[in-house]
């Protein structure tokens, strides 16, 4: 498993990590990490590594997208999983979640809790992956409070927006400066300046992939949980089975239970448990089919 931002994020590349090594534990199987450290040379070390006698390769993320591409065209019997891809070329298969799900509650929880109107989404770098996250947070605001202003930020134009925890910091604080009392952050290990930041001005994140709401209690509303854990331990299973890599589930989502929300351990007070409630009760309409996170929806009937 290639994790291109290394592990220790408390989030995307960790809980990757565990899956693999439960994987490992569960399904008797020989688990390689590859961290950034051995990777200064993507292309040279994806090549070395698959001249190797792996069975598959699993990149965490799509960052190295592009080597991949090349050495998969040299090694065709090669399996090649890039999780938080679409992608379907050759020996090289996407695995993808509907982070829209999950984001949409996030938006909805946001809007309704907000007191100004305004909140904010911070992404690391604008990518298919965090504008699935960012279509979710508008249209879940919108179904709660149809004037709610989101307010969207970047930090960076490239990979590293993942890694820079003082800029999101930074710009989250100048944000809640802003009028945004809420921030909601799809940004790797940059999310945990976010919750600094949160923490800080006694206003409110919205945490991501892990529970990250004991980092700030009270003040971290929910996290919105990322299975990518369940989904490597997932593709090794498939692979150990024995079954052709074409077998391996290429969507998750609430239904599959990789998306969901924490249970308001420490906002409990702050939400209030007919939100709750209602936030319960649109994740079910959202596994049913019954209610669509990628549309801009009508907001509900009574109006809120």
């Amino acid at each position: 498993m290639i994790t291109p931002k290394g592990l220790n994020d408390q989030g995307f590349n960790d809980l990757a990590y565990a899956g693999l090594k439960e994987a490992e534990r569960k399904h008797g199987i020989e688990a390689i990490l590859i961290e950034p450290a051995t990777m200064r040379d993507p292309e040279a070390s994806l090549r070395f590594f698959a001249g190797q006698s792996f069975d598959a390769i699993i990149a965490v993320g799509v960052a190295f997208l592009e080597p991949i591409r090349t050495i998969a065209s040299e090694h065709p019997q090669l399996p090649f999983f890039v999780i938080d891809s679409t992608i379907d070329e050759g020996s090289i298969r996407g695995v993808a979640f509907r982070e829209d799900e999950g984001s949409f509650l996030c938006g909805y929880l946001a809007a309704r809790v907000s007191r100004t109107g305004k909140i904010g989404f911070i992404g690391g770098v604008k990518i298919e992956v965090i504008e699935r996250f960012a279509l979710g947070y508008r249209n879940g605001a919108a179904y709660a409070a149809s004037a709610t202003e989101v307010v969207e930020r970047y930090l960076a134009n490239d990979f590293s927006g993942f890694n820079r925890p003082d800029e999101a910091n930074a710009l989250a604080l100048d944000l809640y400066k802003n009028g945004c009392d809420v921030i909601y952050a799809a940004a790797g290990a940059s999310g945990l300046g976010v919750i600094s930041a949160a923490a800080k001005t006694k206003l409110f994140a919205i945490g991501v992939d892990m529970n990250q709401d004991a980092m700030a209690p009270g003040h971290v509303l929910t996290s919105m949980l990322k299975r990518v854990d369940l989904v490597v331990e997932d593709v090794v299973k498939t692979l150990k089975e024995g079954k052709d890599p074409g077998a391996v589930k290429r969507s998750y989502g609430m239904a599959d239970g990789a998306i969901d929300l924490t249970d308001f351990q420490f906002s409990q007070q702050v939400v209030g448990d007919e939100l709750i409630a209602q936030i319960g009760a649109l994740k079910q309409q959202i596994i049913s089919g019954a209610l669509s996170t990628r549309a801009a929806p009508a907001p509900p009937a009574d109006g809120r």
